[in-house]
């Protein structure tokens, strides 16, 4: 009869819905433990793999410094080699050639030959002299490529092209050099492989982005060909790019020609490095 009354029935609905309540409230904080737990898990990883960039970031900057002192260093010793064991065999050359011009006065043939002489003398100079990452500095990277140009002009067998909508480049001195060094091989590759006769080179500023393309109008190649093996010359490419945190894209067609284009940031060391 108790069972039934109006009191025990109201006292059993407030324990159920004190039940109810202390079960909501418990599955309430085990969930926010639970989600609590799976974010610290998720900072504390995230967190290990930013260090984890950092470190591999240093390393690379580390790496990045190593290459390019031994790279200035060997450049150096091959360049004082050439410059004084060539150099003073030409310039004996030259005083020989004068003596010879003394004795038989007028003679066109030796006189173009001194010229000759004299002009590799001073090629030689230049070659010796070279672009180390100090002059590419202080001279900037556009009139580098310029010289890289005039030089194709003179071989009577190229037309070039320059265009640049800035007209200085700051570009951390640890990443010139390669970038100068890609050029180089880009331009070496169009003289050797690709039988053009005209190549286009325009700089494109956005920011701290800069792109650099050069175009040639030779053969170009698939390169979804299955037979086709990348070169040193491209692979070098693409590992200098990889080591600054540049990008390299490489696009060619079989008859229209290759157009390279070199993306960088030019006031930061790597454009995707952690915490940009």
């Amino acid at each position: 009869m108790y069972l039934h009354s109006p009191y025990f029935m109201q006292t059993e609905k407030q324990n159920i819905v004190i039940a109810i309540l202390v079960g909501s409230a418990f599955v309430f904080l085990f969930g926010f433990i639970t989600l609590l737990v799976v974010i610290n898990y998720v900072r504390r990883k995230r967190k290990i793999l930013i260090e984890r960039q950092i470190r591999e970031s240093q390393f690379r900057q580390e790496l990045l410094q190593a290459q390019l002192e031994m790279q200035d260093h060997t450049f150096k010793a091959v360049s004082q080699e050439i410059h004084d064991n060539v150099g003073q065999i030409l310039s004996l050359v030259k005083l020989n050639l004068n003596i010879i011009m003394f004795e038989r006065d007028g003679n066109e043939t030796l006189h173009t030959i001194k010229g000759l002489v004299t002009e590799a003398i001073s090629e030689l100079r230049n070659l010796s002299a070279g672009y180390y990452a100090d002059r590419l500095v202080e001279e900037g990277l556009l009139v580098a490529i310029q010289h890289q140009l005039a030089q194709l002009n003179k071989t009577g067998l190229f037309t070039t092209t320059f265009h640049s909508d800035c007209e200085i480049l700051a570009v951390d001195k640890s990443k010139i050099i390669f970038l100068y060094r890609m050029i180089q091989e880009v331009l070496n590759n169009v003289v050797k492989h690709s039988g053009a006769d005209h190549v286009s080179v325009y700089v494109y500023s956005k920011g701290d982005e800069v792109s650099i393309q050069l175009e040639d109008n030779g053969k170009g190649f698939n390169k979804s060909r299955s037979d086709l093996k990348p070169g040193i010359g491209l692979s070098s490419i693409q590992q200098r790019a990889l080591m600054i945190g540049a990008k390299a894209d490489i696009n060619s067609k079989e008859g229209s020609g290759t157009i390279v284009n070199l993306v960088f940031n030019q006031n930061g060391y790597d454009q995707n490095r952690p915490g940009r």
